[in-house]
């Protein structure tokens, strides 16, 4: 006998309902539920739905609601003229109507409804008393089969992985990895989602939009870079084809794309001209409520807050345990923020995630109309239907770049000067090393080569500098036999593909199962690692001793978690690379241009100063900042209130005096206290030096009186004028004070003659000087570099130099 809940309205129908479909199935389970009525405005729930309705072996009913009619769907077909309807693309709704006036299930518990002080919607136990009332449903037969709910996925035509190789050129062991691959491929057959990737990379080039040289386990195919995906040869870096793809991959391979940030749009926008209108779309992601705000929202709901000692997610089984010992007020708590966290707040778009289909998708696929269709489903109910997505990241390093008119060098890369210079911590603005991680790593393992660099990139997070990793290779503590097999980072285990080929190495693993040995350590998966463990150790033994085998394994399985995928790095390594020698070859420009994107800081300001470019205040004259090769005057917007739109006002106009500039039209309708920032920032004082003269002018200059004037008038009409013979000066103080108000840093200050040039080995190093500068509030100034200083009292408001 069927036992019937619903009306039933998920989470995903935001601010209306409490109850996730992770909950749903469950709680109907535990309740003797073995057939569930869903009742929604809209298709967002239904794959997800139908999915855990075949796990839990549960009967599904989906019931279509518009404007408070219920339309019953029995199949694949009625599902899909109800995604039409709701695409707008059909008025027809000829579907079987059901008159079914109860109240709907909204909430996983009662409790939770009645702290919402809901009358209207109940819960999923509460739901009982209404059987009779559902009991029709029993003849009602439902045929959902998500197996042959398919979109055509797209088809590059007229092309074939074989012919698109000239083997001539190619070496013996570049033709044998290029075949090994080739059969790999068409025995996983996923020949077209290759094409299909460079298809979209060849629609990028074809409208000169920048392509990153690769990233992730992508990069280890000689394949995809001899169709120009990837830039990097993996054969050059020794990297593996196995970690990308293999036969026992049971699913298509991944190759993500990194775009210029700043034409992402525009290579989407001609990748739809190339493949056709309605057969690209981005995914569906929701904003879900984490730890803090289901804390937050609990604390609403309930009128108290309970102090709970939780940082981890609220579900984790540890912390239920832990509830169970809390106090019965404090349990409450626990319980309602229990089912707020993960519940959906807001609608998002997949930040790369895009579907390319042979099909129109607005016939099968819900759909929001936004700039590009958006797909109404998540990326795990697409994988339910085998919809695959292609991955286009927006990378803002990749517009730096152009920005700079880098040159994408992949020989060569081993210049001394830039390993020197990066040694020294100078790692501002260098892609995956602007970090205090990065520049304190970039100090220890000082690297001169660009396997060193590679192996910079791989260890830049905290778990390797906790692991002791970093230690053991500085300390060159590796067995020697491991030395000999992996040089490059003296015996360490750095790269998964090091845990790969020690497997091959030393226990005799195929290069397919190695990969597997691979996953299963990173994942922890006990059972499959016992298995590959005895395997290895038998035959590892015969050539390093039992004793070192079980040590060897030991120590993979510890370091496997730390260990990085080389195929990314080596990847990334180039993009660091690229920037290193703009920078270091190059300085003003490259800061100008990265101080355009991130802003000012200390940082920008004291390695500038390191490579012997001068930082200058802000200048009307040059609204957008100006660079030559030892000097940098700081673009309007780095002043704070003043935007690009307020900057662009003043392009191509010049003021040769301060009557000018107070008497340009377009001043009369901007804020009178973004003209004083302009002053304070020093942007003016090409025309006056005296800033706060300056300020005490404004308001007649801005009224358009003028000094000469007033004293003209007084003679001629004998008015007299309150005035004062006392001077206006701007002391070094009120410099000082001025620019921190307006670019957060007193540069005035370290301009100043008889300073010391020691602070910048204090920034540096953290070395013991002796320090002739100024301190203001919480600022050290030389003339080498400024310092924040905790010291010094943040409202000390004379300024000292110390000496």
């Amino acid at each position: 006998m069927l036992k019937i809940l619903g009306p039933i309205v998920t989470s995903k129908t935001i601010g209306e309902s409490y109850l996730q479909l992770r909950d749903l199935f469950p709680f109907a389970k535990k309740y003797g539920f073995n057939c569930l009525v869903l009742c929604e405005p809209h298709p967002k729930s239904w794959i997800r739905f139908i999915y855990l309705s075949q796990k839990y072996k549960i009967k599904p009913i989906i019931l279509y609601e518009v404007s408070n009619e219920k339309f019953l769907l029995q199949n694949n077909k009625d599902i899909q003229k109800a995604i039409r309807h709701y695409n707008k693309l059909t008025d027809n709704l000829n579907f079987k109507k059901v008159d079914l006036n109860l109240p709907y299930i909204k909430y996983p518990v009662e409790g939770l409804r009645k702290i919402c002080k809901d009358t209207e919607s109940v819960s999923i136990k509460e739901s009982y008393k209404y059987q009779k009332d559902l009991n029709f449903f029993s003849q009602i037969n439902t045929f959902y089969n998500l197996n042959e709910y398919k979109i055509k996925e797209y088809q590059v035509k007229n092309q074939s992985l074989h012919n698109l190789f000239n083997q001539k050129n190619l070496s013996l062991e570049e033709k044998s990895r290029l075949n090994f691959e080739l059969k790999t491929i068409e025995k996983l057959n996923v020949q077209n989602y290759i094409l299909t990737v460079k298809k979209l990379v060849d629609t990028a080039k074809k409208y000169g939009i920048s392509i990153g040289p690769g990233r992730g386990s992508a990069v280890g195919s000689f394949l995809v870079y001899l169709l120009e995906i990837t830039k990097v040869n993996p054969l050059k870096y020794d990297l593996l084809f196995e970690r990308f793809l293999n036969e026992y991959r049971h699913e298509l391979p991944d190759i993500d794309i990194d775009v210029d940030a700043e034409k992402r749009n525009e290579l989407i926008k001609n990748l739809e001209k190339e493949i056709g209108k309605n057969r690209l779309g981005f995914i569906r992601t929701y904003a879900t409520m984490k730890i803090k705000s289901a804390f937050k929202n609990a604390e609403k709901l309930l009128g108290y807050k309970a102090e709970l000692e939780i940082t981890s997610p609220i579900r984790k089984k540890e912390n239920v345990e832990k509830a169970k010992t809390f106090l019965e007020k404090d349990k409450i708590f626990y319980t309602t923020a229990y089912y707020l966290e993960g519940l959906e707040i807001a609608e998002s778009t997949h930040a790369a995630g895009l579907i390319i289909s042979d099909d129109n998708l607005p016939e099968f696929l819900p759909i929001d109309r936004k700039e590009f269709l958006i797909v109404e489903w998540e990326m795990e109910d697409l994988k339910v239907l085998g919809i695959e997505k292609f991955d286009v990241l927006a990378l803002d390093t990749l517009s730096f770049l152009k920005k700079l008119n880098a040159k994408e060098v992949y020989d060569n890369l081993n210049d001394s000067k830039n390993y020197a210079l990066l040694s020294k911590g100078l790692t501002k603005g260098i892609f995956q090393l602007d970090s205090q991680l990065g520049k304190t790593l970039a100090k220890k393992i000082k690297p001169k080569s660009f396997e060193e660099l590679v192996l910079l990139l791989s260890i830049n997070r905290p778990g390797p500098l906790e692991s002791g990793m970093i230690d053991q290779y500085l300390e060159n503590a590796s067995p020697e036999y491991l030395k000999k097999i992996f040089p490059e980072t003296k015996g360490v285990l750095v790269y998964q593909e090091q845990i790969m080929k020690l497997s091959q190495i030393l226990g005799e693993f195929a290069p397919e199962e190695s990969d597997l040995l691979r996953k299963a350590i990173s994942k922890k998966e006990k059972n499959k690692i016992s298995t590959f463990k005895d395997k290895f150790i038998q035959k590892a033994s015969k050539k390093i001793g039992k004793s070192e085998a079980e040590q060897l394994f030991l120590y993979m399985e510890n370091f496997a978690q730390y260990a990085f995928n080389k195929s990314h790095a080596v990847a990334y390594a180039h993009i660091t690379y690229w920037l290193m020698q703009e920078k270091f070859n190059n300085t003003s420009k490259f800061f100008l241009e990265y101080l355009k994107q991130k802003g000012l800081d200390i940082d920008i300001i004291n390695e500038a100063k390191i490579l012997g470019v001068e930082i200058n205040l802000p200048d009307l004259r040059y609204p957008d900042g100006v660079n030559e090769e030892y000097m940098l005057t700081l673009p309007m917007y780095c002043i704070k209130g003043i935007g690009k739109n307020i900057t662009q006002i003043f392009k191509n106009e010049s003021f040769n005096n301060l009557e000018e500039f107070f008497n340009f039209s377009i001043l009369k309708n901007i804020n009178r206290s973004l003209v004083e920032l302009i002053v304070k920032s020093g942007a003016l004082d090409y025309l006056d030096k005296n800033r706060k003269k300056v300020l005490r002018n404004s308001t007649d200059l801005l009224k358009g009186k003028s000094q000469q004037l007033e004293e003209i008038k007084n003679i001629l009409f004998g008015e007299k004028q309150k005035t004062s013979n006392k001077p206006i000066e701007t002391s070094l103080e009120d410099y000082a004070s001025y620019e921190i108000e307006t670019i957060g840093l007193p540069l005035t200050l370290m301009k100043q003659e008889g300073l010391s040039n020691t602070l910048i080995k204090k920034y540096l190093n953290n070395e013991k000087i002796f320090f002739s500068g100024y301190t203001y509030r919480n600022f050290l100034v030389d003339k080498s570099a400024i310092m924040l200083s905790k010291i010094y009292n943040r409202n000390l408001k004379k300024l000292r130099k110390n000496i």
